[in-house]
């Protein structure tokens, strides 16, 4: 009895949490359309504080650090909603405005045409979307199988299913490369967002060391390695060197 009376508790628990969440959050977006973006801002803080994201939630708060003109952190948290969700207008349509504003033109190396189409492709789900429709497929194409040996016998439906079965095969087989190439991009593809005013890139993880290039506030740099305090970091148009770790926050 007392086990099923402390589950019940923890649900009502996890119940009233997320209640109280939904209340900030509502709070917060009456605060930003009021004008109060410094509030609004404190607020959405407060619920990430407490191990809660969304997309919506990172949105919002980079929309109420653009208003403030806190442009590394508008665009750190634009960066990380569209972590969450790639293909989502508004997000990248706010993205590029504020990366238009930063003092940096930074231009990226341009893919391959099927690298670009690929990268497309898989940023219309997230790893665990595209597993879910892999297996999906699978279970369909299963399904078919079973259907064409042991249940019906017309020919006409047998050469539906077969094509139907390949169709999802392939499909379960582009899910599955899909989920895998976007979980490699999460886990392995670390990016930060500058945050110094204007920062020297250093040729060598030493303060004496050659200085290669300078960045400025609200650039986006891939972390490729690190020594100590020092990261290396690359940007898009592939020039590389180092720079300390008290300059950037990680997407």
């Amino acid at each position: 009895m007392k086990k099923y009376f402390l589950i019940l508790m923890l649900l009502l628990c996890g119940i009233a949490f997320g209640s109280e969440i939904d209340l900030r959050f509502e709070n917060a977006n009456q605060l930003y359309r009021s004008g109060g973006y410094d509030k609004a801002a404190k607020l959405y803080e407060e619920i990430l504080a407490q191990g809660y994201e969304s997309p919506e939630l990172y949105y919002n708060l980079g929309n109420c650090y653009y208003k403030l003109n806190n442009l590394p952190a508008a665009i750190l948290q634009f960066e990380r909603a569209r972590k969450l969700k790639p293909q989502d207008e508004d997000i990248v349509h706010n993205l590029t405005l504020a990366n238009l504003r930063t003092e940096d033109r930074i231009e990226p190396i341009p893919d391959l045409f099927f690298i670009n189409w690929w990268r497309k492709w898989t940023e219309l789900a997230s790893a665990d979307q595209w597993a879910i429709i892999g297996l999906v497929s699978l279970w369909l194409a299963l399904c078919m199988i079973i259907g064409i040996f042991y249940i019906y016998r017309s020919l006409l439906i047998r050469r539906i299913f077969s094509i139907a079965t390949t169709l999802a095969v392939l499909l379960f087989a582009v899910s599955f490369l899909a989920a895998i190439d976007r979980h490699k991009i999460m886990d392995n593809h670390k990016f930060a967002i500058v945050f110094s005013p204007s920062t020297d890139v250093k040729s060598a993880p030493d303060v004496q060391s050659t200085g290669l290039f300078v960045l400025h506030s609200g650039v986006k740099v891939e972390l490729i390695d690190r020594v100590g305090d020092w990261n290396k970091v690359r940007l898009a148009d592939g020039k590389v060197g180092w720079m300390q770790s008290s300059n950037f926050k990680v997407i």
